[in-house]
C-alpha cells in the first residue's frame, strides 16, 4: 500500500532536510604523503570509519547468547582505482614506494587538499596493485591500476579550512 498523504510525506521530507546535505560520493580526494601532485589521478579510494572489528559470542545458560563488540578496528583495506598517464605517474610512484619500503601516510579529503570540509589520516598504508588489462580494441578507456589500499586508520580527523568547497 502506498503512502499517498501529502502532510504526511512533507514531514518526511522536512525532517530529512533538516538532517542536513547528503555527501557526494564523488566530493573526495586521496593524497599520498610525498606524492601530493598524483591526486589528480586517484579516481577511487576507502572511506575509513571507526566501528568494532566484529562480535563475541557469550555462551548463556540453557544454550542462549548473546553478543558484545570485539575491539575497535583499526586496520583497514580498501578498494582503489588510478589513471595512468603518458609520463607514468603511478608506474614511478609505485617504483619509489617500493624501494623506499611501501609503507606511507594518507590523507583523504573531503573536497580537494586546497578546500576541504575534514579530512582523514591515514597511517602506514601500502598498496597492492592488479596488472591492468591492455587491449587493442579498446580506444574508450584510459589505462587504470585498480588494487587494494592497506591502511591504519585511528580516528584522526583534520578539520576543514571551507565550509562549502567554494
Amino acid at each position: 500500500m502506498a503512502i499517498s498523504n501529502a502532510q504526511y510525506l512533507k514531514g518526511q521530507y522536512d525532517v530529512t532536510k533538516a538532517l542536513g546535505a547528503k555527501v557526494i560520493s564523488s566530493d573526495f580526494t586521496f593524497v599520498i604523503d610525498g606524492y601530493e601532485p598524483n591526486y589528480l589521478l586517484c579516481k577511487q579510494a576507502p572511506e575509513p570509519e571507526l566501528s568494532s572489528a566484529g562480535e563475541i559470542e557469550v555462551p548463556l545458560p540453557l544454550g542462549a547468547m548473546m553478543y558484545q563488540p570485539q575491539q575497535v578496528k583499526v586496520a583497514h583495506q580498501g578498494p582503489v582505482a588510478f589513471f595512468e598517464t603518458v609520463q607514468g605517474s603511478i608506474d614511478n610512484m609505485m617504483i619509489n614506494l617500493l624501494t623506499t619500503g611501501a609503507i606511507f601516510n594518507a590523507t583523504l579529503y573531503e573536497g580537494t587538499p586546497q578546500r576541504f570540509l575534514k579530512a582523514k589520516r591515514l597511517r602506514d598504508c601500502f598498496l597492492q596493485l592488479d596488472n591492468p588489462d591492455r587491449d587493442w580494441e579498446n580506444r574508450a578507456q584510459v589505462l587504470m591500476f585498480t588494487g587494494t589500499l592497506f591502511f591504519h586508520y585511528f580516528g584522526e580527523v583534520l578539520p576543514g579550512n571551507s565550509s562549502d568547497y567554494n
